[in-house]
């Protein structure tokens, strides 16, 4: 909060609503009804938001200084908002319009975690069969940053394979082989018998 000494406006960080029917100039006018910021022009409204909707403010009145339907000393006191803020509003309206008020803000990443030795460390879990959660673990990584690097092809899971037996068949093969031979699982069972015949000396 401060003060304007040319002509002893309080400027504040958020803008002051008019709870009665306020004329920004001789066209628009606003008022807060029920808690919600409503523009008018000609008696007629053309803008709304939330009393606590600071971005939307920021982003119609940039919007009508654009347009040149209000000019920023009006905004300024009417809201009884800073002329530095003012302006930079309306600055960032003429780069990125709507976004720049709306838009996902990004963050400046401190380090890429998934360096290429990493990469290749964590492919070769993956290929062994480890989850996500024990590689996470295991190497201080977060689940939804290797996620996302499966998502993006940057990182492929191991396809589950059907365990063989060195023989070269699978259990229920084997299975099927046992139930149906003769005379009984010890016949099919080489590998079983040698064990039994071992463990008997």
């Amino acid at each position: 909060m401060r003060f304007c000494n040319k002509k002893c406006i309080m400027e504040t960080l958020f803008p002051v609503y008019p709870t009665d029917i306020k004329m920004i100039n001789s066209n628009i006018g606003v008022s807060t009804i029920k808690g919600t910021v409503v523009y008018f022009n000609g008696g007629g409204p053309i803008y709304q938001h939330g009393e606590g909707d600071y971005q939307s403010f920021r982003f119609i009145t940039s919007q009508m200084i654009d347009l040149k339907t209000v000019h920023t000393v009006e905004i300024i006191e009417c809201f009884a908002v800073s002329k530095e803020s003012v302006v930079r509003w309306s600055k960032i309206y003429r780069t990125k319009g709507a976004k720049g008020f709306f838009g996902t803000k990004k963050f400046e990443k401190r380090g890429n975690v998934l360096t290429e030795e990493v990469l290749i460390e964590v492919q070769g879990y993956l290929n062994a069969g480890l989850s996500l959660k024990a590689i996470g673990d295991t190497l201080s990584i977060k689940t939804d940053t290797l996620q996302k690097a499966i998502q993006q092809g940057r990182l492929t899971r191991a396809e589950k394979q059907t365990i063989v037996s060195s023989q070269g068949k699978t259990q229920s093969e084997r299975s099927r082989e046992d139930i149906v031979a003769p005379i009984g699982v010890g016949c099919t069972n080489e590998l079983g018998r040698i064990v039994s015949a071992i463990k008997k000396k």
